[in-house]
């Protein structure tokens, strides 16, 4: 221990500690009034692993073994009621010699959510912060912590945004909301090791705006609408970012088989782009609707942004959508697809979806919400967070009026131990995104199979080339004993980026068993061990690939 040195010091007291204060005395404050008719829980835990690594560098030709320590405290917050919610996870992971650097890391985690109403049904008001460690490039990708110097960046986000929605009795119903988030990036390690300096994400601050009103029931054959919606994204480096839209819709309905719908409005965007593929103006859009029964229908719409809409759901268990646009006004100009397929049996679900938006990385950080551990054993993010209500991941809260549906609360196996898996380089710059990912799981007997496939492509406006990444992960996880399991998690993944290609294959193979102990209460506490093997193949002349074997014992109790 003599030459041992304290990491990340810095970080304990500054920012990461800020966005974790900021997040619990909003929360607490907003909902103190409140806080007899919340349901409020505490849950403190405690996670310690020792791992043993024969290449903790991940360098093929200097590697070095030894063993990490990680001790890992962490506090759940859950409040609830009808018409509020508040949610925080937290955990300080404590680290000693990762990455063999004979030093202790500190890294933040975080995790909160809250929705509040100030005036029952009229006034809302909604937070959220995370803290998590990211990948900084995809020539050289790392899945945790423990292993590797560098090349990853801490992100910090924070937004809040209140909103109103107000009643005109039965003529119209209208939305007025504001939000700021704040997205920072802070490296780790003290160093960066990627050559793309200059294209790295930057901090930056956004101000969102949204104003609807649309009609009520007092309009019986005709429906309309009158949106504005706007996001100027400020940063510390490189060009602002502006994406605004105005917008009218009507639809009338001649009887319940047929509909003719209108929209209208304007589009006016601002970005740094080296293509000029801004197309700003006025845009329009006629059309009908055919509804022949409440299993399939069809929507068609003509004008300088087109697009054709069929919906098939013949039973309670499968639903499918599928829509095809072809734009000439706005963002994802030219031709471009959404659909989404879901069926779920007794013992089996099939989800598929693919879509396409313009972005920014600073607004997917601060929107990513949840994570989810995935086959792999890495946490990812969470995008349909309503078929993981289904699958018990998440509990339903209290009903968001802005959306319509239900608020989410992690549920029990809710966690947040581990780097987002980032196949793509951190870029200031706007993206086209186009994703596809179908998923399947089976439940038979003492056993769970799960698996998916992805693909995404991602293009930048400033920047040339195109990212593309690929793969497939799986997992088995068999009860052979009561409170015991053993789990088979193979994943692969590869990825194209600017600058190099590489390939990654990840199997885990382990065993875990609940313990029960009695801390004064019953309590259950998970034991792990597990093997697993990771080799990356990259072309890049900087990076090379690495293999790394690992051995991990772990124990997790939440108080």
């Amino acid at each position: 221990m003599g030459n041992m040195d304290i990491c990340d010091s810095n970080r304990l007291s500054g920012l990461s500690l800020a966005t974790l204060l900021s997040s619990l005395s909003i929360g607490m404050v907003l909902h103190s009034s409140s806080a007899k008719a919340l349901d409020w829980r505490l849950s403190p835990s405690l996670s310690a692993s020792e791992i043993f690594s024969d290449n903790l560098t991940l360098s093929e030709n200097n590697k070095k073994s030894g063993f990490v320590t990680e001790v890992s405290p962490g506090v759940s917050l859950y409040g609830n009621s009808p018409w509020s919610s508040f949610n925080l996870n937290y955990r300080m992971q404590g680290l000693y010699n990762a990455g063999g650097r004979d030093a202790i890391d500190i890294n933040h985690q975080l995790n909160m959510n809250s929705l509040y109403q100030a005036v029952r049904n009229t006034l809302f008001l909604e937070t959220a912060s995370s803290i998590s460690q990211q990948n900084i490039s995809n020539s050289f990708v790392t899945t945790d912590n423990i292993s590797g110097n560098s090349g990853r960046t801490e992100v910090q986000t924070f937004s809040i945004s209140p909103y109103w929605t107000p009643r005109f009795g039965q003529f119209a119903t209208g939305l007025a909301k504001v939000g700021y988030s704040k997205s920072s990036f802070e490296n780790l390690n003290g160093s960066l090791v990627t050559p793309q300096l200059s294209n790295l994400v930057s901090d930056s601050d956004t101000i969102t705006r949204q104003a609807r009103l649309s009609s009520g029931s007092y309009f019986n054959r005709v429906n309309w609408g009158l949106n504005y919606s706007s996001q100027e994204q400020s940063r510390a480096v490189g060009q602002d970012v502006r994406f605004e839209q105005y917008q009218g819709n009507a639809r009338y309905y001649i009887n319940n088989k047929f509909n003719l719908f209108g929209q209208a409005g304007f589009e006016n965007n601002d970005f740094q782009t080296s293509t000029n593929s801004i197309s700003n103006g006025f845009f329009y859009t006629v059309g009908g609707q055919w509804t022949p029964s409440k299993w399939y229908s069809l929507e068609v719409g003509i004008g300088n942004n087109k697009h054709a809409t069929l919906q098939f759901n013949p039973s309670e268990n499968l639903s499918s959508t599928i829509t095809y646009r072809n734009k000439d006004v706005g963002l994802n100009t030219g031709d471009s697809w959404d659909a989404n397929f879901n069926y779920r049996a007794k013992q089996a679900t099939i989800a598929f979806n693919y879509s396409q938006e313009t972005t920014t990385l600073q607004q997917l950080f601060a929107e990513q919400g949840f994570f989810l551990r995935d086959a792999s054993g890495s946490l990812t993010q969470v995008v349909n967070t309503q078929d993981l209500v289904a699958q018990g991941f998440l509990t339903p809260g209290p009903t968001d009026p802005l959306t319509g549906r239900s608020s989410l609360i992690p549920g029990p196996n809710f966690n947040n131990t581990q780097l987002v898996l980032n196949p793509f380089d951190l870029v200031n710059d706007v993206i086209i995104r186009k994703r596809g990912n179908l998923s399947f799981s089976y439940q038979t007997g003492k056993s769970t199979y799960n698996a998916s496939v992805f693909n995404e492509r991602r293009t930048y406006e400033t920047r040339s080339g195109e990212d593309m990444s690929y793969g497939v992960t799986g997992s088995w996880q068999w009860q052979f004993a009561s409170r015991m399991d053993l789990y088979l998690r193979p994943s692969w993944q590869h990825t194209d980026g600017e600058l190099s290609s590489n390939s990654r294959y990840d199997v885990a193979l382990g065993v875990s068993r609940g313990v029960p102990i009695n801390l004064g209460r019953p309590l259950l506490m998970d034991t792990r061990l597990e093997f697993r093997h990771i080799n990356q193949i990259s072309d890049s002349t900087q990076f090379g690939g690495y293999v790394e074997n690992r051995a991990t014992a772990n124990f997790n109790v939440r108080f």
